[in-house]
């Protein structure tokens, strides 16, 4: 292979690994920055709303007056149920709780949830995102990606060393 194919290939796989990395920090961060909390959807209880391996994104909202009958919110549970994503049917101000109901749900859920477990309003949310996030989330892929950053910065300086020795020569 000539030298001008692999500069040509080594510049794609360039772009494509500065590509991806820009677009997967910016999905993660971006909305963090402007004050959402992410979560995965695990369950299929918001489809169609919501499916199943759905990324939301949450404006945390601490007033309870301002939530709606009709809003999706997402709830944290307490420490063995992690959090529930689910749409307020009733709220009772009273006794401050919410009921709640995930869309393909055929009934409420059993018991009401009190106003303190609101984390907020899910804004918007992206289909297949939480399936990747939960993918990238166990350490072996942790360290098989940086692996090949490590293996793509190991290259990227053995290229540059091996041009600046052909122009000194």
């Amino acid at each position: 292979m000539n030298d001008l194919k692999k500069q040509k290939i080594n510049a794609l796989l360039t772009a494509v690994i500065i590509f991806v990395s820009v677009i997967c920090v910016g999905v993660v961060y971006a909305p963090k920055l402007m004050g959402y909390q992410s979560y995965s959807i695990e369950t299929g209880s918001m489809e169609p709303t919501i499916p199943r391996g759905s990324m939301v994104y949450v404006k945390p909202i601490s007033d309870p007056s301002e939530y709606c009958v009709d809003d999706v919110v997402t709830f944290s549970a307490n420490d063995e149920q992690g959090s529930f994503t689910h749409r307020i049917v009733r709220i009772d101000s009273e006794k401050r709780t919410f009921e709640t109901q995930g869309d393909a749900n055929a009934d409420i859920d059993i018991s009401p949830t009190p106003f303190e477990f609101a984390v907020g309003k899910v804004q918007f949310a992206i289909p297949l995102l939480g399936f990747i996030a939960g993918f990238l989330r166990k350490t072996v892929i942790k360290i098989a990606v940086a692996v090949i950053y490590i293996a793509w910065a190991a290259i990227e300086i053995e290229v540059f060393i091996a041009e600046r020795k052909k122009r000194d020569e």
